[in-house]
């Protein structure tokens, strides 16, 4: 529609006061009926509207965040730059010592896989954008493993495996959450990453077990796959309740209680007839009398931690129950 002239610049001349509410009634309505029918004025409007102080103010101050930023990085990946150049130094003059000692390249190897764990803990944060912790787990555990080679070729080869296996055992249960947290899976995997966990440790925990029991005697194998086992059985029902059990966290609570309770009582007894073929149930021997034995302060024990666990199990599932209805 066709507006006059006039009455687009008399509400353009408006439309800060119409904004802020601060125009007569008359004039609001003026302004709104035109604002209806005028594209011209109305895209004014908007753009008033998208321009307000808070929204300069917020935009400047992105702007300043994002170059302040941007300033840090640089000055971080510069300072990382120096570092790496500074950790240079011992390689170099260990390389040089090497060759003038007609010494091999046995130390300078290992200085120089030392110097790759340092840089995995101060150069590679600095230096990475993007999931800094994960790269610096990952680099620190490569440079320690090739500080292991290296010594062990040092001294003649052969165990290497023995001393690699535990060592990314020890450092996955505490670090590989960690790196998985910030690793992007496939949409399959996403949900699964509390899962891979515990699959990945249990295979890790196995595998330390067989080289554990390949260098002292392949004798010791089946006492330690027992323990794991037995160990396992109750951790892996402990995540299997808390992660993918469909109640509440009270139901959960008291049969994690209960499992604790009937595990730590039946645990020992049942290693026992899987290792020495002994059937004993340990709190037969229960007698609140006497705490003399070893035997009988265990059962004793057993008994009142069953029965502690029982009842508060019985607790916490009778308040999930309830909860459960309500």
């Amino acid at each position: 529609m066709n507006h006059n002239p006039n009455e687009c610049d008399i509400v353009q001349d408006l439309l800060p006061l119409y904004y802020d509410h601060a125009c007569s009634p008359a004039s609001c309505e003026l302004v709104r009926q035109h604002l209806a029918d005028c594209a011209d004025c109305e895209k004014i409007y908007e753009d008033l509207a998208n321009h307000t102080i808070d929204n300069v103010i917020e935009t400047e101050s992105c702007e300043i965040l994002e170059r302040h930023a941007k300033k840090e990085r640089n000055l971080a990946y510069k300072a990382g730059i120096v570092i790496a150049a500074l950790l240079l130094v011992p390689i170099l003059i260990t390389f040089i010592v090497s060759m003038a000692g007609g010494s091999g390249l046995g130390v300078f190897s290992v200085v120089t896989a030392s110097m790759m764990l340092v840089a995995a803990l101060t150069v590679v944060p600095l230096i990475s954008s993007q999931k800094r912790l994960m790269k610096c787990i990952l680099c620190g555990v490569g440079a320690l493993l090739l500080i292991l080679f290296f010594v062990n070729t040092m001294n003649g080869g052969g165990e290497f495996f023995f001393w690699s296996v535990p060592t990314v055992f020890g450092l996955s249960v505490v670090f590989f959450p960690l790196v998985i947290r910030e690793m992007t899976l496939p949409p399959v995997l996403s949900d699964k990453k509390a899962l891979i966990i515990m699959i990945w440790d249990t295979l890790w925990l196995y595998l330390t077990i067989f080289t554990v029991s390949y260098r002292s005697g392949l004798g010791s194998l089946k006492t330690g796959c027992i323990v794991a086992t037995v160990l396992m059985i109750g951790v892996w029902l402990f995540f299997l309740i808390i992660r993918y059990l469909p109640v509440n966290s009270f139901i959960k609570g008291g049969l994690c209680t209960l499992l604790c309770s009937i595990w730590i009582t039946f645990s020992n007894d049942v290693c026992s007839y899987l290792l020495y073929d002994t059937r004993q149930l340990t709190i037969r021997h229960a007698n609140f009398s006497t705490w003399t034995t070893d035997l009988n302060v265990n059962a004793n024990m057993y008994v009142i931690l069953l029965v502690a666990g029982i009842l508060i199990s019985a607790l916490l599932i009778g308040i999930g129950i309830v909860k459960k209805k309500k």
